[in-house]
C-alpha cells in the first residue's frame, strides 16, 4: 500500500499501525517533516516528525508515558505483564538499571568469543556452492543463541525459544495483546509463557550467596522497595529480552547484511576496516531502524515543538523519521558508510529510556558482518536472481523476511 496523500499538510489517513503504511512511509514522512513537526493523523494521533522535536519527548519521561507500549489505542496490559519499554518511574528505574549492569560493555565484551565462534560455526553450516536463506538460517539465528547464553537458559533450547518469538511478534499480539487463544501472554502463548517460569522457578530455587552473573538471575535478584519483583514481571522480561533479540538486533544484521549485498562498494569499504564497519553498522541503525517509532501518552498538558497537547491524547514519536531529519544528516536519505554523525540517530531511544541492550546489538551485527565476509570472498554471495525485497510482518519494524542467496565463485 502507498503512503496515504496529505490533505493540507495533515495525514489524516496514515495509521502506523497498519504494516502496509507504516513500513513504506517514508516519502509521505518526508513531506510530513517539511510541512508540520507535529502531524494529526488517523484517530486523532499525534505524530511527531522531526528530530529536535522527538528527542524532546522521549527526554520528558514526567509529561509522557511509555506505559502503553507499541499496542494499539484503546489497548490495556497489567503492569505486571508489562515490557521494559512500558515501564515508567517509579518502577523503570530499578529494573533498567539491572538490565543495564547485566549488559554493560565489560559484559558484552567478555561475550565476544562466543558471538564470533557462533558466528563462524552458522555460516559454516552455509554450503558452497548451494544456496540458503540468510535470515532464517544467520541474521535470526545468531542474536537468538547469544540471548540465550546472558539469560543462562539451555543452549539447546534456542531454536525453540527462537521459533516461538518469531510466532508472537508476526501475530496480532504486540498490537493487541491477544491472539485467538486468548488475552495476555500467558493466554496467548502457553507453551512460551510456561516455558520462562520452569527457568524461573529452576532458578529461584538455586539462588545462593553468589554473585549473580547472567541476566536471569539478576532480575530474580532485584529487590524494588525491599521486595523482589514479582514473577510476572520478571516472565515480562525475560521474554522481552528474548523477543528483542528476535527483533532489533535480527533486523540490524538483516539490514546491513541486505545493504552489503546490494550497495555497490560497500562490502570494499567495511572488508578489513573495523572502523568503517562500526560506522557502518550506525548507518544502518540511522536509515533503515529496526523500531520505525515509539508511542507515548500525555500525562498531563504539554507542548511540543509549540503544538498544544491535552492530557489523555496519545503520541507516536516518529524516530525512523527523526533519523533522516534534512537539518541535521545531510543527503538524509542516502546510505554513507562515512557520515561523521550516523551515531546520533534516535533507534536506541533518548534519554531515560535509551535502549540498554545498544552495546549488544551493535557488537553482534559488526561480529556477524565480520564473520560473513571472513567465511565468503569479495562477490561469492549473491541474492538470487529475481529477489525483491519483503519486509518483516510487524508493523513497528523494518527488516528484511527473508534473504535468499546463492554462494560459489565470485560473479
Amino acid at each position: 500500500m502507498g503512503a496515504p496523500a496529505i490533505a493540507s499538510g495533515i495525514a489524516t489517513a496514515f495509521d502506523p499501525f497498519d504494516p502496509g503504511q507504516a513500513q513504506d512511509a517514508w516519502p509521505l514522512l518526508a513531506e510530513l517533516r517539511r510541512a508540520t513537526p507535529v502531524a494529526t493523523i488517523s484517530g486523532g494521533l499525534r505524530y511527531v516528525t522531526r528530530y529536535a522535536a522527538c528527542r524532546a519527548v522521549l527526554r520528558d519521561v514526567e509529561s509522557f508515558s511509555n506505559a502503553s507500549g507499541f499496542k494499539a489505542p484503546g489497548v490495556e496490559v497489567p503492569p505486571e505483564d508489562r515490557l521494559l519499554g512500558e515501564l515508567d518511574p517509579p518502577l523503570h528505574t530499578p529494573v533498567r538499571r539491572v538490565m543495564v549492569t547485566a549488559l554493560t560493555p565489560r559484559v558484552v565484551h567478555a561475550a565476544e568469543p562466543f558471538i564470533e565462534d557462533t558466528a563462524a560455526a552458522l555460516l559454516d553450516a552455509v554450503p558452497v556452492p548451494g544456496t540458503a536463506d540468510l535470515v532464517a538460517c544467520f541474521t535470526v539465528a545468531l542474536p537468538n543463541r547469544v540471548t540465550v547464553q546472558l539469560l543462562g537458559l539451555p543452549a539447546g533450547d534456542a531454536d525453540r525459544l527462537a521459533a516461538w518469538a518469531k510466532e508472537l511478534m508476526e501475530s496480532e499480539f504486540p498490537a493487541t495483546n491477544r491472539t485467538a487463544r486468548g488475552e495476555g501472554f500467558a493466554a496467548a502463548f502457553p507453551d512460551f509463557a510456561g516455558y520462562i517460569d520452569e527457568q524461573i522457578e529452576r532458578r529461584a530455587a538455586a539462588l545462593g550467596d553468589d554473585e549473580p552473573t547472567d541476566v536471569l538471575t539478576r532480575l530474580l535478584s532485584l529487590t524494588v522497595d525491599g521486595e523482589p519483583l514479582p514473577r510476572r514481571q520478571v516472565r515480562a522480561l525475560v521474554r522481552n529480552l528474548i523477543t528483542g533479540g528476535l527483533t532489533t538486533t535480527s533486523q540490524l544484521l538483516g539490514n546491513l547484511l541486505h545493504a552489503l549485498l546490494t550497495m555497490p562498494g560497500l562490502e570494499e569499504a567495511v572488508r578489513d576496516n573495523e572502523a568503517a564497519l562500526t560506522q557502518a553498522v550506525d548507518e544502518s541503525l540511522r536509515l533503515s531502524p529496526p523500531v520505525l517509532f515509539v508511542p507515548r501518552g500525555c500525562v498531563h498538558d504539554a507542548t511540543v515543538a509549540g503544538t498544544a497537547m491535552q492530557a489523555g491524547e496519545r503520541l507516536i514519536v516518529g524516530t525512523a523519521s527523526a533519523n533522516r531529519d534534512e537539518d541535521v544528516f545531510a543527503d538524509a536519505a542516502t546510505f554513507r558508510a562515512d557520515r561523521p554523525n550516523a551515531d546520533q540517530h534516535l533507534t536506541f531511544g533518548y534519554g531515560a529510556h535509551v535502549c540498554p541492550g545498544a552495546s549488544l546489538a551493535r557488537t553482534v551485527a559488526r561480529l556477524g558482518v565480520e564473520a560473513f565476509l571472513r567465511r565468503f570472498s569479495p562477490g561469492s554471495v549473491r541474492l538470487t536472481p529475481g529477489y525483491q525485497f519483503e519486509n518483516v510482518p510487524t508493523y513497528f519494524e523494518c527488516g528484511p523476511r527473508r534473504l535468499p542467496v546463492e554462494t560459489g565463485r565470485p560473479g
